[in-house]
């Protein structure tokens, strides 16, 4: 598993981490995470689950399957006991002192199922707060699994009670939403953190990004505006001014 660098095959060298990408088509459930022999035998392949979303004690931190019963040894879908997951993990049974840092660096050497692991054990004690979670929608967004990080933002939405935490949390959202073009709850999530009281620069622009989505482009050109009001030289709202100016500006009349 990718919690460690893999082994070649033919040889047992250490791999050098390549890549990672969904595994199949049409899914947000399930990532591969390629490791290259150095001595040239090829590549090594560990296909892992995305794993809990929301996490609990009773949900394995690997699979993110229930856990059948409260016995230790009880296996779950992906076949690891509540005791032995942890330490197929890399994990400790202490939750590491930065979840955030040690995610970041596990992530970093190609480490990910590890990374989410760490991600995952501190959030279901209750450590890690907004960050982690927004670790793991940007994680998931870097695999193109955008619903799947959007819905799981809204189970933390519905547990989180700070204004200035659930602001975050609906512009993260309002973005996911968007990059999967859906642009009604792209929409709802942008202007529900303006009814709370945003107006911050990332507010109006994927509010102005999911109007445009809509197809309401006039709507949508004066949030760019507003944006820009409020942060002149902002380069991606000037890009999305031009685009709606474009699609907006009369078509010239066959000749």
């Amino acid at each position: 598993m990718s919690t460690h660098p893999l082994p070649c095959s033919t040889c047992a060298r250490e791999c050098v981490y390549d890549r990672y990408a969904p595994f199949g088509e049409n899914q947000e459930s399930t990532y591969a995470v390629s490791w290259r022999c150095p001595e040239g035998h090829g590549l090594s392949l560990d296909v892992c689950p995305v794993g809990p979303l929301l996490p609990s004690r009773g949900l394995c931190l690997n699979c993110g399957a229930a856990y059948p019963s409260e016995a230790a040894d009880a296996p779950c879908g992906c076949g690891l006991s509540r005791h032995a997951c942890p330490a197929a993990l890399g994990l400790t049974d202490a939750v590491a002192a930065d979840p955030i840092a040690s995610a970041r660096a596990a992530f970093a050497q190609g480490l990910f199922r590890r990374g989410l692991a760490i991600l995952n054990q501190a959030l279901q004690e209750g450590i890690g707060g907004p960050e982690a979670w927004f670790l793991k929608a940007r994680f998931l967004n870097s695999l193109g699994f955008n619903r799947t990080g959007a819905e799981m933002l809204g189970g933390v939405l519905a547990r989180s009670p700070h204004v200035t935490d659930r602001i975050r949390l609906l512009e993260e959202q309002s973005f996911l939403w968007a990059e999967c073009e859906h642009g009604e709850e792209a929409f709802q999530n942008a202007d529900a953190a303006l009814a709370l009281g945003s107006n911050s620069v990332r507010t109006h622009y994927l509010r102005g990004r999911a109007l445009a989505l809509l197809g309401r482009l006039e709507e949508a050109r004066n949030e760019m505006d507003q944006v820009l009001t409020l942060d002149p030289t902002n380069a991606e709202a000037q890009r999305g001014r031009n685009m709606i100016d474009a699609a907006l500006r009369p078509k010239a009349s066959p000749r």
